[in-house]
């Protein structure tokens, strides 16, 4: 927050960190000490009210042209619902936002942390906006794109494009506008210590012994055992399944503290606890013994790793000559319900799609490294 303010921000909206990650009552104060505002029109509790601090909109005057800010997040329903948020449809809270202000601007922007494939329906839907900011799928466009005649600006992801949009105004409506992004490294540096205050923040010690975990992409390790077991416990599994890319880093230290464990799992990710009948489970077993992204470059769905790695299917097994299933030791049964553990990133369709339609409860706000630290401790 003091970054941003000693930055000059002006408008900003949230995005899945803000929204997904932290606790109901932190996100109520997160902007508490913002010298900025934050809008957002599509995320409210269950009062009907917006979080703390958060404006449906926003109308700034610069030089007597009034400039209307409407902003939006991706509409990741279940995980709201878990920290007690509803997020409504954001082309609909867009819509409505503009109509409620309508006569009261004279140019429009749109803060979209929806996605590129959203921005471009918002473009056909809404032509009347003079430019899009874009954001949540990490695109980035080096001269803006115009589409439908709505400029769409984006600076990609990790900071590492500064983008700049120029308007041109005439009678106070917008005649020019363009966009461009400045990498980063043409930039003058600036020394910050931001890295090393991350590090003390994370510095406290975990486990004071000497700890060897160390990671695979290919077959199971006792890492990957213990965080497929974590997964199993804390959601009250029968069985578990995860992929061994989750592990970043090994951990080789005489002591581990709480920076060593966020390396190894630097990932936003949350459990989730599915039922499921063992013929769906059958399934789901099925395409994990296939492997079919173990050496898979993967981003994204919270996912901060880079090789996807091979599932390690904890408290499950399969006998290829005989071509039963089991769960632990017993055989799976068609029309028995069980309890599967996994990992959010599973329950979106691009790698288990069963798993998309079934029953699940998400178990926010705890993380991965959360529930493998307490599995370190008894280590």
């Amino acid at each position: 927050m003091a970054l941003l303010n000693e930055a000059k921000c002006d408008v900003a909206t949230i995005g899945n960190n803000e929204g997904m990650t932290i606790s109901h009552e932190a996100l109520n104060h997160l902007y508490d000490e913002a010298k900025f505002i934050v809008t957002c029109s599509n995320v409210i509790d269950e009062s009907g009210h917006l979080p703390n601090n958060i404006v449906s909109s926003y109308i700034k005057d610069i030089d007597g042209v009034k400039i209307l800010f409407v902003a939006a997040t991706a509409p990741f329903t279940p995980f709201y619902r878990a920290l007690n948020w509803i997020v409504t449809d954001p082309l609909e809270s867009i819509k409505e936002e503009i109509e409620l202000q309508r006569g009261k601007f004279d140019v429009l922007i749109v803060l979209s942390h929806c996605g590129i494939f959203f921005d471009e329906t918002l473009c056909q839907e809404l032509p009347e906006i003079d430019v899009i900011f874009g954001s949540h799928t990490h695109h980035y466009f080096e001269h803006g794109e115009i589409n439908n005649g709505v400029l769409m600006a984006a600076a990609g992801k990790y900071g590492n494009y500064l983008g700049e949009v120029n308007l041109t105004f005439e009678a106070h409506k917008v005649v020019h506008k363009t966009a461009k992004i400045i990498p980063l490294e043409t930039l003058p540096e600036v020394e910050t210590s931001f890295e090393e205050e991350g590090k003390t923040l994370m510095s406290n010690s975990v486990i004071q012994h000497p700890v060897v975990l160390k990671r695979s992409m290919n077959h199971i390790t006792e890492a990957a055992y213990l965080l497929a077991q974590s997964v199993c416990e804390y959601t009250h599994a029968q069985c578990a399944i995860i992929n061994a890319g989750l592990l970043v880093k090994d951990i080789v230290k005489d002591e581990v503290t709480e920076y060593d464990i966020h390396q190894m799992l630097p990932h936003p990710i949350n459990m989730v606890r599915v039922r499921l009948f063992g013929v769906k489970l059958k399934e789901i077993i099925a395409k994990s013994n296939k492997q079919e992204y173990m050496y898979e470059h993967a981003q994204g769905l919270g996912f901060r790793g880079n090789i996807f790695g091979g599932y390690i299917l904890y408290n499950l097994g399969y006998i290829h000559s005989t071509g039963r299933y089991y769960l632990n030791g017993e055989e799976i049964e068609d029309d028995k319900e069980y309890v599967l553990g996994t990992i959010d990133m599973y329950t979106f369709g691009r790698y288990f799609p069963t798993l998309k339609e079934l029953p699940k409860e998400y178990l926010m706000p705890e993380f991965l490294r959360d529930i493998f630290k307490e599995k370190l401790l008894e280590y």
